[in-house]
């Protein structure tokens, strides 16, 4: 295994994560539907949400 296959496995992984992050982020218990409102990115403000910390 060369450099270049280990910067390539780097990479691959680096986008799973992300992805995986990305995903887990949009989960959640808002129904307003979109769950990425304004109200939602503020952080507890979004009237729809059910869990407003």
């Amino acid at each position: 295994m060369n450099i270049w296959d280990i910067l390539i496995l780097a990479a691959v992984g680096a986008m799973v994560f992300f992805a995986a992050r990305a995903i887990r982020g949009r989960k959640g218990s808002c129904s307003c539907g979109s769950g990425g409102c304004a109200g939602c990115a503020a952080k507890g403000s979004c009237p729809h949400c059910e869990n407003n910390d």
